[in-house]
């Protein structure tokens, strides 16, 4: 008898096979014979009787043949007949789907940094690619296998998102194949800063990622946090490399908000009370904060704890979206989202100082976000973490701060 989860799993199966077979697909649903016949423990034993009913037996061998094809697509049978699809825990689906929200956040932030006819560092768009690529393969091999009707019909969703940005994917260096799973070019080199932006920018295929993963994360015991794989330039996952570093963070967050405080508080007093400019104060100042502001950046790459991880990557893109009112501080923003302070900034005047830091803005920001990072780190540590254990509080509790609050 199909349960609900059985029908959500087999529509889910029957999308993954859709660019396939196509119109074949009618023959298996108007006749009706799944329902009939499924009845027996194993897939193979229903489609032998398939096979051998009314409908079906004096069909050509050619059909039979196509029709068994794709029954057993469906149904995840075998060459030698044994069904091989196993059902995934919900922890499984839950970290698949924590991992590939915090690859798309990821390349997400990458693309958002590119700029429409700028040039693009291949070696590290593949790097990103790839991630993405694996993550969300993975995600759809879990989600396919999952016997929960909600996760299933999440994951329906997410593969017809994908037909629908096929296109803009395949611009990008990006195949989805007939089970709607990803795959990258091995030349890239006639993609541009331009294809990448579109398609995992904002508001592109990212987004829905990203949204589909939350849920699925949630429905799956999670609370939507998303773990964060840094990449290298040479195309591979930098390894487990993630330590305990609370001490050195709850440190950091203090001087990360005296630095940016004292930033924003000398563009803030410039021409106010005898105020001056000078550029040899505002480049002491100036780059005290960039030197806190890059430590802290690398101290919640480091951590163990998925939700620290996050407010790093979040902090990074909002570089990244005041990257113009820095520069005209002397302050560029990379694609990692770091700071770094020019050599010669005898051009910068009291007002670029002023428009930067005086109202806040970028600093008010950094130090909100070492609140939270603060915040995260006091609990996580309450609950005894240690370097092996990395996410377990953030996926089976709600008592983490939100990732975009």
């Amino acid at each position: 008898m199909a349960t609900v989860g059985s029908s959500a799993r087999l529509q889910f199966n029957m999308a993954q096979v859709q660019t396939r077979y196509g119109s074949q697909l009618n023959d298996l649903y108007n006749s009706k014979l799944a329902n009939k016949y499924g009845k027996y423990s194993t897939a193979t034993q229903s489609l032998n009787d398939l096979l051998n009913s009314n409908k079906l037996k004096n069909k050509s061998s050619m059909f039979r043949d196509q029709f068994s094809d794709l029954y057993k697509k469906i149904y995840g049978i075998s060459g030698d007949g044994e069904d091989t699809s196993s059902v995934s825990t919900a922890q499984a689906v839950k970290t698949a789907s924590a991992n590939a929200g915090g690859a798309a956040q990821s390349i997400q932030s990458f693309a958002n940094s590119l700029k429409y006819g700028g040039e693009l560092d291949a070696d590290a768009y593949k790097a990103q690619a790839q991630s993405f690529v694996d993550s969300y393969n993975s995600m759809i091999d879990k989600v396919g296998n999952s016997d929960n009707a909600s996760v299933l019909q999440k994951g329906v969703l997410m593969v017809n998102t994908g037909k629908v940005y096929s296109s803009s994917l395949g611009r990008a260096g990006i195949t989805v194949g007939a089970d709607n799973k990803l795959s990258l070019n091995d030349d890239l080199s006639n993609v541009s800063a331009s294809d990448v932006k579109f398609v995992f920018g904002k508001n592109g295929f990212t987004d829905k990622v990203i949204q589909k993963s939350r849920q699925i994360n949630e429905i799956s015991g999670g609370s939507g946090q998303f773990t964060v794989k840094p990449t290298t330039s040479d195309n591979t996952v930098k390894p487990a490399d993630k330590v305990d570093n609370v001490g050195t963070l709850k440190e950091l967050t203090a001087m990360v908000k005296d630095a940016a405080t004292a930033v924003k508080s000398y563009a803030h007093g410039l021409g106010k009370d005898g105020g001056e400019f000078m550029v040899t104060d505002f480049t002491d100042t100036a780059k005290d904060f960039v030197e806190k502001y890059n430590n802290f950046i690398d101290e919640t790459a480091k951590s163990d704890k998925a939700g620290i991880q996050q407010k790093g990557v979040t902090m990074q893109g909002t570089a990244r979206a005041y990257q113009h009112a820095l520069k005209r501080a002397g302050i560029s923003v990379g694609q990692d989202g770091k700071l770094s302070l020019a050599d010669d900034l005898s051009n910068v005047t009291e007002k670029d100082v002023k428009y930067a830091f005086a109202y806040g803005g970028f600093t008010d920001k950094v130090a909100q976000k070492a609140d939270q990072v603060k915040s995260l780190a006091s609990s996580a540590s309450a609950m005894g973490y240690n370097a092996n254990r990395t996410s377990t509080y953030a996926y089976n509790t709600g008592a983490l701060f939100s990732l975009y609050a």
